[in-house]
């Protein structure tokens, strides 16, 4: 069984600069409608040790959904001079679960919110060798996705 259901991808995400300007740039381009930008301070667990971030984001309205994170230099949430796919998102029931799962399938952990100890809740980011990023999220967050973006409006 795969540690992952294709039906559970629900966003991409895309590390930028500045979120107001690339929320402008997405909306003049291609129509997009996004939710106002939210922030979250978060214990994070990452390689180089345990910090308190400040993690800023919206996602699009319209699908297929975008989020945008604001950079924060010096951590996996760090853009890149042409800013591509940083991670494709998806709902999970258990992440510590999943998230193991996925290290098996050879994904290594590169960051995760922890509440107790280093084990990885709310969500987790995996990095496969070849470079591509998986963000798996808790469902229970969001059970209702759509209707929780027109919440943010």
């Amino acid at each position: 069984m795969p540690a992952l259901r294709a039906a559970d991808l629900y966003h991409t995400g895309i590390v930028v600069p500045d979120v107001e300007a690339a929320m402008d740039r997405m909306s003049e381009v291609a129509g997009y409608r996004w939710t106002k930008p939210l922030s979250a301070e978060l214990p994070i667990w990452m390689a180089d040790g345990e910090r308190t971030l400040t993690l800023r984001y919206t996602y699009s309205l319209d699908v297929p959904h975008i989020e945008l994170v604001q950079e924060v230099p010096g951590t996996p949430w760090t853009a890149t001079a042409h800013a591509a796919a940083h991670h494709l998102g998806y709902f999970c029931d258990d992440v510590p679960e999943t998230s193991k799962r996925l290290e098996a399938a050879g994904f290594a952990l590169e960051a995760c919110a922890v509440t107790d100890g280093h084990a990885p809740s709310v969500f987790a980011y995996h990095l496969a060798p070849t470079g591509e990023r998986i963000e798996i999220v808790d469902r229970a967050l969001m059970p209702d996705f759509p209707a929780s973006l027109q919440s943010r409006t």
